[in-house]
């Protein structure tokens, strides 16, 4: 009876190694299959290319020397360096900036200068956009809005021009006798001696033109010069030509826009018969020998 009760002890025993067992060789083909699962996912996917670019720090405004605290080297995706990122600190610190740089913003060779070249204010070529000329016109007070038009307003111009007619044998001149519009959407670089600090447009950072059609954001607000004797304006090649010459037979009036307003509109000439109302009563004329 002993042995009978001590063989099925035995028995359960057993029976209780042999799940364990088996409890632990399921275990065991879960932890290596999940293992094999996540090398096979890391082989499978691609390495991401990355490169180093030097980037701001911190906020830099315009006009700023950069300083080694300013900048670092920071490696980014291949796809997501800009075509004009420096690569190296050593050619960042000791420029100066012409924009401002946001923190974490690349730092692009458009947008900084050597410290021995002015980053504004008297770096009118800084400004210029490829293919564009800058064209000086005489002006005061009174032709150009009152003194208050800003380097980075966008202005047309007007010229009023003499008449001369031919009577009989006879030639007579007729001055200021009709007005007309030379140039629309014409963007003010400098008022006298102050210069327009613009923002990049879309795209200009990466190379690209800017739209003559578009208008480019001033970076920093100037002062009015009402005593200021000369306008700078940004002009196509053939248009400082027609510019120049409209100077020399006329005189010139800069016709501020509204920001933002671009719209070019066809505008005809006005002639000096246009002011006379066609029913204004004429006064008598005397006639000759004096009696009316």
């Amino acid at each position: 009876m002993a042995r009978s009760l001590t063989g099925r002890a035995a028995g359960r025993t057993n029976r209780h190694y042999l799940v364990l067992a088996v409890v632990l060789a399921l275990l065991s083909a879960v932890l290596v299959y999940a293992a094999i699962s996540r090398v096979d996912e890391g082989d499978s996917g691609s390495p991401v290319s990355v490169t180093t670019v030097v980037v701001a720090k911190e906020a830099i405004p315009a006009r700023t020397e950069i300083l080694g605290s300013m900048v670092e080297l920071r490696q980014v995706p291949i796809n997501a360096r800009s075509d004009l990122a420096l690569g190296g600190i050593e050619e960042a610190v000791g420029k100066v900036t012409r924009y401002p740089f946001a923190a974490n913003e690349q730092v692009l060779s458009s947008k900084i200068v050597a410290s021995d070249v002015p980053a504004g204010g008297e770096a009118l070529s800084f400004v210029i956009p490829e293919g564009m000329r800058a064209v000086s016109i005489s002006t005061n007070q009174v032709l150009s809005a009152g003194g208050l038009i800003l380097p980075g307003d966008y202005v047309d111009i007007l010229g009023v021009f003499d008449l001369e007619t031919q009577v009989g044998d006879e030639t007579e001149n007729r001055a200021a006798f009709y007005v007309q519009t030379i140039l629309q959407n014409v963007e003010v670089l400098a008022v006298a001696q102050t210069i327009v600090d613009v923002v990049p447009a879309i795209g200009e950072e990466d190379g690209e033109a800017t739209s003559a059609q578009s208008q480019r954001a001033r970076n920093t607000e100037e002062e009015p010069l009402p005593d200021a004797t000369t306008v700078t304006l940004l002009a196509t090649p053939e248009q400082a030509e027609l510019l120049f010459l409209a100077e020399s037979n006329g005189t010139l009036r800069a016709v501020l826009r509204g920001f933002g307003d671009a719209e070019e509109q066809e505008v005809r000439p006005i002639t000096e018969l246009e002011l006379v109302p066609p029913d204004l009563p004429l006064p008598p004329q005397p006639l000759k020998g004096g009696v009316p």
